[in-house]
């Protein structure tokens, strides 16, 4: 079919297409304003190898970082850790609010509760962590504070927390799903239309 006369059956039914996305707007708006705010502060790191040359490739070590700081050994120790500065958090609460990634052998670092001063922290021990245990995060029982066998240069410090929920995001969330809700309520319209051309030629030939 043409465009124009998609366009047409749109606009016929044009509230049909509006109210999915009208819908999905003022809920996302209601949650942001119901939902309790997060904070998230992070770090980036560079992560290369030291003397040791038996992974195959020096990105080995930046792809691996994102997994080990989700694990449940990792969170153990910023529990200890945290735990030794008067910070209680259960490896569990830990583990909740760490995350990774990395591009190439730069790792970013971050920590996000409903505390800044907690995800501050968080992300301090994680930091610390990884530049003091080294290659014994992967395993490696010869790594030693003294020799880590592992480069960790910090490109970016744990910085302050921002939040990550404020009503600026909750609009954008809102139009991103508006727009999601649109795109269904057109699909809804055309959908009804096809229904109604297709039963039309039943509904005449048995006089409904």
């Amino acid at each position: 079919m043409p465009v124009s006369i998609y366009l047409s059956i749109l606009r016929r039914r044009w509230l049909l297409v509006l109210t999915p996305a009208i819908i999905a707007s003022v809920i996302s708006l209601g949650a942001t304003f119901i939902e309790p705010p997060r904070y998230r502060s992070s770090a980036d790191l560079l992560i290369t190898r030291s003397e040791d040359r038996r992974f195959d490739t020096e990105d080995a070590l930046a792809y691996d970082l994102p997994a080990i700081i989700k694990g449940v050994p990792f969170s153990i120790e910023i529990s200890r850790a945290l735990a030794r500065t008067g910070v209680v958090l259960s490896p569990e609460q830990v583990r909740a609010a760490l995350g990774a990634s990395n591009r190439r052998r730069v790792v970013q670092i971050w920590a996000e509760t409903g505390d800044p001063a907690l995800s501050e922290a968080l992300t301090a021990a994680a930091v610390e962590t990884v530049q003091q245990r080294g290659l014994a995060l992967w395993g490696d029982p010869s790594a030693t504070p003294e020799r880590t066998l592992v480069n960790v240069v910090v490109l970016a410090p744990p910085g302050p927390a921002v939040r990550t929920n404020d009503w600026r995001a909750g609009v954008v969330t809102a139009a991103l799903r508006g727009l999601a809700g649109l795109a269904a309520g057109a699909l809804l319209a055309l959908g009804a239309y096809r229904w109604e051309t297709a039963h039309a030629p039943s509904d005449r030939a048995t006089g409904g």
